[in-house]
């Protein structure tokens, strides 16, 4: 599903996938399975030009990362924190 979202953009559709990638991350088991399925495309800039628009989206993504990169950070699904990190 990623891949093609790479060939025919869609922002609403990433946010989404983007949403249901952190959900799983919030479970350990399933972040440690991340670690090792989490597409590239959503860790390398593929979709940085849909998430231009969409700070909420980033800062999924950022926490989606962080997760599976082991830095758990709890409250950070509530709001903010993670701004000063984005890049526009």
């Amino acid at each position: 599903m990623v891949a093609a979202l790479a060939e025919q953009p869609s922002s609403r559709l990433l946010k989404h996938i983007i949403r249901c990638y952190l959900r799983l991350s919030d479970n350990p088991r399933a972040c440690d399975a991340l670690r090792s399925c989490l597409p590239d495309m959503l860790r390398d800039a593929t979709f940085s030009s849909c998430l231009r628009e969409d700070p909420t989206t980033r800062r999924w993504l950022q926490q989606l990362l962080h997760n599976v990169a082991g830095n758990r950070l709890p409250g950070l699904q509530a709001g903010g924190g993670f701004d000063h990190m984005l890049v526009n």
